[in-house]
């Protein structure tokens, strides 16, 4: 039932933030979902579970943007293997656990692909607006799939 819930929180994060219009008055700044879910994987579920749901959010993340195929799964696989390796020392109902686990899953993704792309102030101000609209968004997505999975009776 947990892969059946989590497969079905990855697809409607993704038609969600695929469809969602971009903040106009933040520069066409795109809302993430993918970034909060997959820190939630990575503070909720085991070793194998959670690396799985970080390349699998990866390679969605992939086909929906222009960077090349492959690059998010990398960064999003990496940063769910440091989580997983420092999981004991961190409270994943800290709502701040949360943020920052969100923003640093954004920004790096943000950071690897304004380095393919080409790096410059602006994108340096874009990459602290994702993160921090990525920190904004992560307790919610947490809250939303822990309250489905209560809904569901499984733990």
């Amino acid at each position: 039932m947990n892969f059946l819930l989590l497969t079905g929180s990855l697809l409607f994060f993704a038609a969600l933030q695929s469809r969602l219009p971009t903040l106009w008055w933040l520069g066409g700044l795109r809302i993430e979902f993918l970034p909060a879910l997959v820190a939630y994987g990575a503070l909720t579920l085991r070793g194998s579970r959670a690396l799985l749901l970080a390349l699998t959010a990866g390679f969605i993340q992939d086909a929906l943007s222009a960077a090349p195929f492959g690059m998010t799964a990398l960064i999003y696989g990496v940063f769910a293997l440091v989580i997983i390796g420092v999981r004991e020392a961190l409270d994943r109902d800290l709502p701040w656990v949360q943020m920052g686990a969100g923003a640093i899953a954004a920004g790096a993704t943000s950071l690897a692909a304004s380095i393919v792309v080409g790096f410059s102030f602006g994108a340096v101000v874009k990459i602290l607006l994702v993160a921090a609209v990525s920190a904004i968004v992560a307790p919610l997505v947490f809250l939303a799939i822990d309250y489905v999975r209560l809904l569901a009776g499984t733990t």
